[in-house]
């Protein structure tokens, strides 16, 4: 391979890392916005991970849901919970510029 088709390998590869970055930053920026709307506190954050995953363990132990073999149900529900609290995590990891964790290094 010439040298001119490696440099276009590598900028098309740091090209495709920036986009997905930048991806990731607005995510991140969205997320953030959306965490400050008080609808989306009390419908997400209140009503979905709080109140219907807490719900959600309440019924597991029900003699009702047990008998009936609802369990799994729950089950998924409660995964579903927790697969969207793990991808706003991610959001918030992959998002992350160098200038917050320097902020970050610096606060602890």
């Amino acid at each position: 391979m010439s040298n001119q088709t490696i440099a276009d390998s590598e900028l098309t590869a740091t090209e495709a890392e920036i986009k997905e970055y930048n991806y990731w930053v607005g995510l991140k920026q969205a997320l953030e916005r959306l965490e400050t709307n008080a609808d989306f506190q009390k419908v997400i954050l209140e009503g979905y991970f709080k109140n219907h995953a807490i719900n959600g363990v309440s019924r597991l132990a029900s003699p009702y849901v047990k008998t009936n073999g609802y369990r799994p149900d729950v089950m998924e529900q409660l995964v579903a919970v927790s697969q969207l609290q793990h991808f706003f995590i991610d959001i918030k990891s992959m998002g992350t510029t160098e200038e917050e964790e320097d902020e970050e290094s610096v606060e602890e």
